[in-house]
């Protein structure tokens, strides 16, 4: 939810921009005969291009059922507002409010804009149904565009979304993810965020969340304004076609799309849904699409949709039916459903009904598709943003004196859903910086600044902000980062201010660490499957040493657990007494005080941590603000070796489903490694290996669970 410092009025509308209950334009053709205007039989809202065997043109559908007359006008009529009436369509002889036509004369890519009748007063309205306007605005100029939903070229496009077991996710907003032309006062475009998904594919993450993209007033928004549920922002973003590219890039590379959407309010400006047909309704108005009376018609933020009108109901299941169907994202982050649901002290018994029938219907239609809800749980979400994560973690990271440091908090935090106050698991989304965290118009700061304002670059704000991401991407939960978090970044999130990408050169060993986090948080080289399990158990919560350790894993297996320990003091800690969950060796597969991560580290931590006893226990070392990561699952061993011009690489058959990769060097941000033909493989009865030509095989090589 975008918070903001505007005043605005009880029913979200900003002082002076009233709308009127209708434009003071009379129409000249009160009298004619409006039942004489054929209704559409073929199926479509708003603008729906057709091309059958009866011909071809568009047919036009609105729900206006207060309106006295409907027109369209547009370039295939030289906008005349009486030329090319709407029918009133009928149920059972009876008319249900919805006006449609069949317009032989236009075409995909036209502009229109309705043109309806309430008390003898005429007034233009943007098509709510509208996927491509121009823009949002009543301005001149300011129409909606025919747009052929079915005309996009979606071939190759496919992508099942990951289980939310392995789903990593990276907040995003279009307009100042990547902006080339920062200069000219125009936001980044769906265009340009595809110049940065290879990026992002390196990194690790599988899901991008997209900020609101429907269209919203001027160039730089959060998007939680939203004017034109129906159209992806063509003013600033590039509109429907840019979007699908988008999605079509991310699927391309192995990236889910999540779409933030905002049904809690609309508006509050440029919102031609207002009054729609004429009709304010009394109360606080707003006509059909809203509640007019209080406490349901008003939120902080803008009017709250009529969720007990069944028009409306069919809006908002529709809209999500449209991105699914239309745009192919895998799954969307609703804003505030709680808001929704709540007025005040009053529930809204059919906002919370319309929920769980769209979570539902996604569940039933959308099979693999993802619901997140960014303040309920339950009524068919999937998982919820988990609110209060980053306040108990946050202030630990940021205290001044490592003695003020309370672990207590930090355990509650990792095993707990904060926000509802049970047991944490995949029903979470766990995050330190996100939107309405990190930005400027809420105050926000990001971690780094949080831990160091002064210097947000200093070790201490580089050890602690990275030892916060360990606690992330470990914690039971869905992980998440907001863009720019894993480069360092210190500046506010602001919708104007483009993430600023030269710091993935100047903290590459930071994008290096969450790199690192993310695999293994993926557990991409099956070396850390507890990572995915949903259980969680505390080890260690040392108050005293400032040390926490805990225990993840999978209800149900053996031998995959994970052990991360996390040491809260700035100074290192040797031959800790630590006990395990069980004996053996346990491997360290991440040490965030690794020279891997900071010229300025001190490379201490243990690699292997030996627990013995009944009640098994290990002696370890940690760095100062550090994270260790342990497992007991050996590494596969390389074995490398030359011979007449020729380099074998071979590897137990134990781990014959692995791929081998190679890399000219690893110290390259993240290193290229590329993975060797398969094909090119043989098996003996011990093991696996591939030739390498001598003039190939001066590099580096790693195996990787596929």
């Amino acid at each position: 939810m975008m918070f903001g410092t505007e005043t605005h009025l009880r029913d979200g509308r900003k002082p002076g921009c009233w709308r009127g209950r209708i434009g003071a334009l009379a129409l000249a053709s009160v009298a004619l005969a409006f039942g004489a205007h054929a209704q559409s039989t073929r199926p479509g809202w708003g603008s729906t291009p057709y091309h059958d065997a009866l011909g071809t043109g568009v047919t036009f559908r609105v729900w206006a059922p207060n309106a006295a007359s409907v027109y369209v006008p547009g370039q295939f009529n030289n906008w005349s507002t009486t030329a090319t009436p709407l029918g009133k369509e009928l149920t059972n002889g009876v008319p249900d409010g919805v006006w449609s036509a069949n317009v032989a004369g236009a075409a995909a890519g036209q502009q229109y804009k309705y043109y309806l009748n309430y008390n003898g007063n005429g007034f233009w309205k943007h098509d709510p149904r509208a996927r491509w306007v121009v823009n949002c605005t009543s301005a001149v100029g300011a129409n909606d565009i025919i747009y052929d939903p079915t005309a996009f070229n979606w071939a190759g496009d496919s992508l099942a979304a990951p289980a939310l077991a392995g789903l990593v996710i990276y907040e995003l907003h279009i307009g100042a993810f990547y902006d080339p032309n920062s200069g000219s006062s125009l936001p980044g475009t769906f265009i340009d965020a595809t110049n940065r998904l290879d990026y992002l594919t390196n990194l690790g993450v599988n899901a991008v969340e997209i900020m609101p993209i429907a269209e919203f007033p001027g160039y730089y928004s959060w998007g939680y304004n939203p004017a034109d549920p129906y159209a992806a922002d063509n003013y600033g973003y590039g509109g429907p076609d840019g979007f699908k590219t988008l999605v079509k890039a991310c699927h391309a590379r192995g990236l889910a799309v999540l779409l933030d959407v905002v049904h809690n309010h609309y508006g509050p400006t440029d919102l031609d849904l207002w009054d729609f047909d004429g009709w304010t309704g009394g109360g606080n108005g707003g006509g059909i699409y809203f509640y007019q009376d209080s406490p349901e018609c008003c939120t902080p933020y803008g009017s709250r949709p009529n969720y007990s009108n069944q028009p409306v109901r069919d809006y908002i299941q529709q809209n999500f039916q449209m991105w699914l169907d239309e745009c192919h994202v895998d799954g969307f982050r609703w804003d505030t459903p709680g808001l929704m649901m709540n007025a005040g002290s009053t529930f809204i018994n059919d906002a919370a009904t319309l929920i769980t029938s769209i979570t539902g219907m996604i569940q039933s239609n959308y099979p693999g598709k993802i619901d997140i809800a960014e303040d309920v749980t339950g009524y068919g979400f999937d998982s919820t943003w988990d609110l209060n994560f980053h306040s108990y973690i946050t202030p630990q990271l940021a205290a001044t004196n490592d003695s003020n440091r309370d672990l207590t908090a930090v355990s509650y935090a990792v095993t707990n859903n904060t926000l509802f106050n049970f047991a944490a698991g995949l029903n979470r989304v766990v995050y330190l910086e996100s939107h309405d965290i990190v930005g400027d118009l809420n105050n926000g700061v990001r971690l780094p600044t949080a831990i160091d304002a002064n210097t947000p670059n200093s070790y201490r704000a580089r050890k602690l902000s990275t030892l916060g991401a360990a606690l992330t991407f470990t914690a039971p939960g869905v992980p998440m980062i907001f863009e720019g978090q894993e480069m360092l970044e210190n500046q506010a999130f602001d919708s104007s201010l483009p993430v600023d990408w030269p710091k993935t050169n100047t903290y590459s060993s930071i994008v290096q660490l969450y790199h690192d986090l993310i695999r293994l948080r993926r557990n991409l080289d099956g070396d850390a499957p507890g990572l995915q399990g949903e259980a969680c158990a505390m080890l260690q919560v040392d108050n005293a040493n400032k040390l926490l350790a805990y225990r993840r894993w999978q209800s149900g297996t053996t031998n995959q657990a994970v052990v991360v320990i996390a040491n809260f003091a700035g100074v290192a800690r040797t031959n800790y007494s630590l006990s395990f969950p069980q004996a053996g060796n346990w491997y360290a597969r991440f040490n965030s005080d690794s020279t891997r991560y900071g010229a300025d580290y001190g490379n201490i931590g243990s690699s292997v941590v030996t627990a013995q006893g009944a009640n098994p226990t290990g002696a370890l070392t940690i760095g100062p603000y550090s994270a260790l990561i342990l497992s007991q699952l050996p590494y596969p061993q390389l074995t490398v070796s030359r011979a007449g011009g020729v380099t074998t690489v071979a590897w137990p058959t134990a781990f014959s489903g692995w791929v081998l990769e190679a890399a000219p060097s690893p110290a390259t941000n993240p290193p290229a490694w590329v993975q060797l033909p398969a094909a090119q493989y043989s098996t003996n009865s011990s093991a696996v290996f591939i030739h390498v030509t001598a003039s190939a095989g001066d590099g580096f090589y790693r195996l990787r669970s596929p």
